[in-house]
């Protein structure tokens, strides 16, 4: 295990004890769905595989303003989309939830990257990722305190 998939297991653990401390939510306090997370200056759940048109719910645990937003190349920081789609962008919101859908038509194995349009390579890790899969399956609640399978 490198250096950077132990930060971000120990990122989800943190964010799991902060729930925990805080009365966190249960597994069913949020309906079946998929979901990124931002903690403070993280995403603890930096990969995700969701269908071509579903919805992604942003869970912001923080008080700190961030973004999700849409990256034309993995760390370049620049809004962007493949060709005949338009990107997807939360618009800064804190301590809350912030819901995008995905555009229709893309293949299997597609990789969108996100990142925070405010703190960009400030956030641990930088971009994240959303790979189009047919197969993929919405989680319900935030298990362990995460909010879904996938992920560090």
């Amino acid at each position: 295990m490198n250096a950077r998939s132990s930060l971000r297991i120990s990122l989800v653990f943190v964010a799991a004890a902060a729930l925990a401390a805080c009365g966190g939510s249960s597994s069913s306090a949020l309906p079946p769905g998929y979901y990124i997370i931002v903690a403070d200056m993280a995403f603890p759940t930096a990969t995700l595989e969701a269908p071509a048109g579903a919805t992604i719910t942003v869970v912001n645990q923080s008080s700190m303003g961030h973004t999700v937003a849409q990256e034309a190349a993995r760390d370049g920081f620049t809004l962007g989309a493949p060709a005949g789609t338009t990107p997807f962008d939360t618009g800064l919101f804190a301590a809350g939830t912030r819901t995008f859908s995905l555009p229709t038509g893309l293949a299997d194995g597609t990789v969108l990257y996100y990142y925070c349009r405010t703190h960009t390579s400030l956030m641990v890790p930088s971009t994240g990722t959303i790979t189009i899969r047919a197969s993929a399956q919405p989680v319900t609640g935030p298990p362990g305190g995460g909010y879904g399978p996938y992920g560090p």
